[in-house]
């Protein structure tokens, strides 16, 4: 079993040099309609962003949060952060968290979780807390963001408690509050990076998205009950779940990475999420998503057999095969035959015999 470093003090994060985060101009506030109609469509594409709420602090024993307030999502080049003053901003931040091919990474989610679905409604789909990977590689204390920094880049994770519980509800927001909230969500994603890089297996063990929480009304004359029933063990409640299917990933077999990315990048459009080798001379290992789809490729010869097929049940197909087509792959040309169940059907041959069947049913 590897052993991983023990988590260092508070006092030796203390001196270790500053982190920098994501600078003034990299932070960008969606607080309207139009801001919202750009930031989204952006925000899609990424097969990974970092993600962190805001509320207004409550002080009184019986106070009800009706956070978050500000939803923050981070990419490597910038800080993204959502106002839900407006409808155009809560409905982006729910298309975002609905979405199956957008991972979202950061820490301590499971309040961030039961909130949104408390007062945005909505589905919450591929959400991972870094702190669980944590706990899959053996360790036991919870790990926060600023711990993860000091373990991972050696450096240290500057948050102010005063402006942590200042008013996130506010219309205007300082500087140093954008400059916070944006950074909480970067960090996030500068960790699951490193991680990948260090452990993909702890990553990919616990990528299992927290499932939504029901939309109901607190009960306000017994808040001591329902923090308590919140407090039960997860052993508890678990031991009562049926079984629920987050994700299912086939997974392909390739021989030559080159090949497989013109095929399935090139041709087909995937992004390609990340790639992972052992060493120089081990085989790859890569994730490849579009529109919801994702998918493993493999060089390890005892992952799976090539000439797998893989049926992919979609919309929009014959918009697809134009796109496709229009590239004029040298070793493809596929085309759109009605399905003998009804529909229409598209069938793909990759390099290494592999084949994707999107169908359209009527």
């Amino acid at each position: 079993m590897t052993r991983h470093p023990p988590l260092p003090t508070r006092e030796e994060i203390a001196e270790l040099p500053l982190f920098e985060g994501l600078s003034t101009d990299r932070i960008h506030l969606v607080a309207d309609e139009a801001a919202a109609g750009i930031a989204l469509p952006l925000l899609l594409r990424e097969p990974v962003l970092g993600f962190d709420t805001e509320s207004k602090p409550t002080f009184l024993r019986d106070e009800v949060s009706q956070g978050p307030h500000l939803v923050q999502f981070a990419t490597d080049e910038a800080g993204w952060l959502f106002q839900l003053r407006t409808p155009a901003c809560r409905d982006a931040v729910c298309q975002l968290m609905a979405q199956k091919s957008v991972r979202k990474v950061g820490f301590g989610l499971e309040n961030d979780r039961a909130q949104m679905a408390q007062n945005l409604g909505g589905e919450v789909h591929c959400l991972l807390d870094l702190d669980a990977v944590f706990r899959h590689q053996g360790y036991r204390k919870s790990v926060g963001v600023k711990t993860a920094i000091a373990l991972l880049y050696g450096q240290r994770f500057a948050k102010s408690k005063r402006i942590g519980t200042s008013n996130w509800a506010q219309a205007h927001l300082t500087e140093a509050q954008l400059g916070y909230a944006a950074n909480d969500a970067y960090a996030a994603l500068c960790v699951y990076r490193r991680l990948l890089q260090t452990d993909e297996t702890a990553v990919e063990h616990t990528i299992a998205p927290i499932a939504p929480a029901p939309r109901t009304t607190p009960r306000r004359e017994e808040p001591e009950a329902a923090r308590a029933n919140a407090a039960e063990p997860t052993r508890k409640k678990r031991s009562s779940a049926t079984l629920a299917v987050a994700q299912t990933i086939p997974l392909l077999r390739i021989f030559d990475v080159g090949q497989a990315l013109a095929f399935y990048r090139d041709f087909l459009g995937f992004t390609l999420d990340w790639q992972h080798r052992i060493d120089a001379n081990a085989p790859h290992y890569l994730q490849i998503s579009r529109a919801g789809c994702i998918l493993h490729l493999t060089e390890h010869h005892g992952d799976c057999t090539p000439g797998s097929t893989v049926f992919v049940r979609c919309t929009g197909l014959c918009a697809y095969h134009s796109e496709i087509t229009a590239k004029e792959y040298s070793f493809m040309r596929p085309g759109v035959e009605p399905a003998p169940w009804g529909g229409e059907l598209m069938e793909v041959i990759d390099p290494f015999g592999n084949r994707l069947r999107f169908a359209e049913t009527d």
